[in-house]
């Protein structure tokens, strides 16, 4: 596959008319994009199209870990451990054990039949990561993590911080292409090298569009309607108990207490009962209409989201006031365009609330679990969707739902039985979503 740059290479003056007719089947349904061309408008900062496709959607993956050299003269401190263990050539600089470990991963990846390089080796090149974002693997430094209490009882090791990001594949590629490359890179990484991830490190999931262009407008009014109500149940798959639970390490706050959405509606009042009349999204409204009980704070919240009338002001108004809420757990911020990193980042959203981990199962079931819901977003009119609506909205209304005197073995087999009901409302696979439902249930005991 050519670079992005290459590959994504429109004509400055003139957009172009696409025919993009194209229907895909799920179990028990046949979603159909019914509008068969797209307006591609080339000079515009928020380039988007008027109708989004499923077979256009892209999904790339942020993996942050920890990998040890040995130091020199050193003994194995895990001599069980049958993977291999470099030493490392100068354990004094980090710069040279960075390059040295990245390069590692970057050929392994390479032997696994994809294409791969290190970021020393990118700059080396004088090239910018874009240049990347569509061909290769990119191996670079995980600024976030870092050795605690158990590494560092692993004496001997000189450790390595690492973040594997993959080049953006085709979420709905045919035969489930895209996820057999990625669980085979992340199978021979984890059979080739000694990975660690503890709360420093997280799996960061980004979706998009194959062709770089921004989600239309009502896309990301769907999908931020939907992950407003059902951020405290995937948010439950982080561990209270950890370190990083309130974002020590990392930043991906909570949507609900900190973007400029929930500061916005945090003192609705009943005014905001006829804020649907802003809806302009069947489903959505339907889901109200079903659920009359709703929160008056959800509702102000639909509102807030359907009366943006622009990209900008969207990923402003699901993002946060301060610098260190910019990028929310769900990050709209690259829509927002407030700083550098946003403006130069490609145009997704990023889910980025999963602990560091290094079962490649739990990764790859989260890449499911949130390409799903990108897809449910998409396609206009998904049953799925409206499900998952009509199940968080009955539950926003429940008074009883999640008392602080509850007991703890009580809440979390309830977190643990809500997590499963979303999941089966979004028609996720068990198999995606079980590891997920028994760590909720066991971190929250």
């Amino acid at each position: 596959m050519a670079p992005f740059l290459e590959v994504f290479d429109h004509d400055r003056q003139n957009p172009k008319t696409i025919n993009t007719a194209h229907s895909i089947n799920y179990p028990g349904q046949t979603i159909t994009n019914t509008t068969d061309q797209r307006r591609v408008e080339s000079g515009d900062v928020h380039q988007t199209t008027e109708v989004d496709l499923l077979s256009d959607i892209s999904v790339a993956l942020e993996w942050k870990l920890l990998v040890p050299l040995l130091l020199p003269g050193a003994d194995d401190p895990q001599p069980e451990d049958v993977r291999p263990i470099v030493e490392a050539r100068c354990a004094d600089s980090e710069t040279a054990c960075l390059e040295q470990a990245h390069d590692l991963i970057a050929q392994t990846i390479t032997d696994a039949g994809e294409k791969a390089i290190a970021d020393h080796a990118r700059r080396a090149l004088g090239l910018e990561e874009k240049r990347f974002w569509q061909s290769s693997w990119l191996v670079k430094k995980a600024n976030s993590a870092e050795p605690l209490d158990d590494e560092k009882a692993l004496k001997g090791y000189v450790w390595v911080k690492v973040e594997i990001c993959s080049p953006k594949m085709l979420l709905n590629a045919a035969g489930a292409e895209s996820l057999g490359r990625m669980q085979k890179v992340l199978g021979a990484l984890s059979s080739s090298h000694r990975l660690f991830a503890n709360c420093s490190c997280e799996v960061h999931i980004h979706l998009g569009q194959i062709h770089g262009q921004a989600w239309s407008l009502p896309t990301l009014k769907r999908l931020g309607s939907l992950l407003w109500l059902a951020e405290p149940t995937l948010r439950s798959i982080r561990d209270p108990k950890s370190p990083n639970f309130h974002n020590t390490y990392t930043w991906g706050f909570a949507m609900r207490q900190h973007s400029r959405l929930a500061h916005r509606v945090k003192d609705a009042t009943a005014e905001y009962v006829d804020a649907p009349r802003y809806i302009s999204d069947r489903q959505i409204k339907a889901a109200i209409r079903d659920q009359f009980t709703a929160s008056t704070t959800d509702l102000a919240a639909f509102g807030e989201i359907w009366k943006a009338e622009s990209h900008l002001e969207l990923g402003q108004l699901l993002s946060g006031e301060e610098k260190k809420y910019r990028r929310l757990g769900f990050n709209f911020s690259a829509f927002g365009q407030e700083d550098d990193r946003a403006r130069s980042n490609p145009r997704t959203m990023e889910f980025r609330m999963m602990e560091g981990s290094v079962q490649t199962d739990l990764i790859l079931g989260w890449l499911a679990i949130c390409g799903t819901i990108a897809e449910c977003a998409v396609a206009a009119d998904d049953h799925r969707f409206a499900a998952a609506m009509g199940l968080l909205l009955q539950r926003s209304s429940s008074a009883d739902n999640g008392k602080a005197s509850e007991a703890e073995e009580r809440r979390a087999t309830r977190l643990g039985k809500e997590f499963r009901e979303l999941m089966e409302s979004l028609a996720v696979a068990e198999q995606h979503f079980v590891g997920f439902e028994k760590k909720v249930e066991l971190d929250h005991l």
